[in-house]
């Protein structure tokens, strides 16, 4: 295996714990190894950077951000970003003036809701962030918007909006609750290509941790793919190796398994 100069980690399930909501000292440490050895380490997350606060006594060079919808280095400075077209907002948001369902629209200056009802309110909870402000859509989109969460556990009807309001987005799950929505061709695969690019790494040095469905993609096109003990099997078959748990030091034990630290 070539020399690991970088790193891309998933959030949830993955640098925080769903018991806990806070990083594992172990994982602290071990970013700390890592930038002390000169490998750059970077979040891959589909939230947006403003919800990152738990990660904020750590120091990280740059962020994947709404699964791949907008990377910036460490300061915040845009290196990518593909919102979704506003032609496709504004066939959603005619559709939901006579279909009732909850989407939060995800802006670089926040999280809007059309209505904040109880799977929101849920949503929210499970992952310790602030609920997303209510605000009428047709205002919402004015800003661009760079990633859905669409709050139907149906997916054939999930599909269907897709095909008909929104047929140049994909959606994926890391969760039963809600679907991540974003344009066709954007998944944190195509986030780490631009963070490559933009600090002239090469992909053969790569190492990406993940448990959801999101973070397959990533997972898969890495050198080297790490599951987390508490992922679902589907990302685990994707892996080159399966780890511990987030609350059972998943992440150190797979840096010294490799060699990396």
């Amino acid at each position: 295996m070539k020399e690991i100069k970088a790193v891309f980690f998933d959030v949830d399930g993955t640098l925080v714990s769903f018991a806990t909501h806070q990083v594992p000292e172990s994982t602290k440490q071990a970013i700390r190894e890592l930038r002390a050895k000169g490998v750059k380490v970077f979040v891959a997350t589909g939230r947006m950077l403003s919800m990152l606060g738990v990660l904020n006594d750590i120091e990280f060079d740059g962020f994947i951000t709404y699964n791949g919808g907008c990377c910036v280095d460490a300061s915040g400075n845009e290196i990518f970003s593909r919102p979704i077209p506003v032609k496709e907002l504004e066939k959603l948001n005619a559709t939901l003036k006579n279909d009732h369902f909850a989407v939060s629209y995800m802006r670089k200056d926040g999280m809007y809701v059309n209505e904040l009802s109880k799977i929101v309110l849920d949503v929210a909870n499970h992952v310790n962030v602030e609920p997303p402000i209510v605000m009428d859509p047709e205002e919402i989109i004015k800003e661009p918007v760079y990633q859905l969460c669409i709050y139907l556990e149906d997916d054939q009807k999930l599909q269907q909006i897709l095909k008909n309001e929104l047929e140049d987005c994909i959606s994926n799950r890391w969760i039963s609750w809600f679907a991540d929505v974003n344009v066709k061709g954007v998944t944190k695969q195509l986030g780490i290509d631009k963070i490559l690019e933009h600090y002239s790494l090469p992909l053969e040095s790569t190492m990406a941790f993940g448990d959801a469905a999101n973070d397959i993609p990533m997972i898969k096109h890495a050198a080297v793919g790490v599951a987390m003990g508490n992922a679902s099997e589907q990302v685990k078959q994707s892996a080159d190796y399966v780890t511990a748990s987030v609350d059972d030091d998943g992440v150190y034990k797979a840096l010294v398994h490799y060699g990396v630290l």
